[in-house]
């Protein structure tokens, strides 16, 4: 079995780690009620944040999909 190169084993760790980001700031978006002043109120609000969560799982998923394929 061939290792993989170290660069597409950087790529899906950091596709990995950005989407767990995207899915904090989507909860934070979600659970929190600090505005700061800067951050959409309502339904705007909720709806950014819910997008965050979805794409924050896709992008995770996709990046362990990269990580445990075995294809070089």
């Amino acid at each position: 079995m061939k290792r993989k190169p170290l660069y597409r084993q950087l790529s899906s760790m950091l596709s990995m780690t950005i989407g767990l980001a995207y899915l904090g700031g989507g909860l934070f978006l979600v659970a929190s009620s600090a505005t700061f002043g800067m951050l959409p109120s309502g339904l705007i609000r909720y709806l950014f944040g819910a997008m965050l969560i979805v794409y924050g799982g896709y992008r995770s998923y996709r990046g362990y999909v990269q990580y445990q394929n075995d294809d070089v």
